[in-house]
């Protein structure tokens, strides 16, 4: 007898991981310019935010880098006209998930001269453990209603012959972010970085599965 069963579970992971996903912004007459500025504004983010809170230059991972020419309409002529230049600079910075570490680095940021802006993202750092732990309860729901069936059909589970499932598309982030718009607030309201720790918690990241499975009973 062929049983075929869909085994789904659902779990709630707590993040354990933060990303500063950092963006430098630097406008210019010339290409020297902001080259030079640009470069000086993310060397003062090295010295005075990564080294001063023992993260490496290296952990800091460069995503996307551009100086262009800038232009605007003319409204007169109806074309575009050169206006300057400007330096984007994006990356990423991973941290273990540390309240306290966040917000000192917030406030370090927002004492920054032309600090750039950033959104703090938070997930799980070993996806893979959790890929398995969740796999293993979608298998074992789909095992327990096999084995009903098969109590109910009068017949003895024997084993499962073959596993299927849809590729992974589980995104093992929290919905949670943080903004340096919040850091502003929490300034300008209560003095101090100090009401994060005590008040904020990204979300729990909830992760879903489901195996379709066939078993065999006799």
């Amino acid at each position: 007898m062929e049983i075929i069963v869909q085994g789904t579970a659902m779990e709630y992971c707590t993040p354990n991981e933060g990303t500063f996903n950092i963006t430098f912004t630097t406008k210019g007459y010339t290409y020297e310019e902001v080259l030079k500025e640009g470069t000086k504004n993310v060397q003062l983010f090295i010295d005075e935010i990564l080294l001063k809170n023992n993260f490496k230059k290296e952990d800091m991972k460069t995503r996307n880098f551009v100086i262009k020419e800038d232009t605007k309409y003319n409204k007169i002529t109806g074309q575009y006209d050169p206006d300057g230049y400007s330096f984007n600079q994006i990356a990423s910075l991973k941290f273990d998930y540390n309240k306290e570490l966040m917000a000192n680095m917030m406030v370090s940021i927002s004492k920054l001269e032309n600090a750039p802006m950033y959104q703090i993202n938070f997930g799980v750092k070993d996806k893979k453990e959790c890929r398995k732990n969740i796999l293993a309860n979608a298998y074992k729901d789909a095992e327990n209603q096999a084995q009903a069936i098969a109590e109910a059909a009068g017949k003895v589970l024997k084993y499962c012959q073959k596993v299927d499932f849809n590729p992974f598309t589980t995104d093992y982030s929290s919905q949670s972010m943080i903004g340096p718009d919040m850091m502003y607030a929490q300034k300008t309201v209560y003095g101090t970085a100090q009401t994060i720790v005590n008040t904020f918690s990204p979300e729990d990241i909830e992760l879903s599965e489901t195996l379709y499975c066939l078993w065999i009973a006799a």
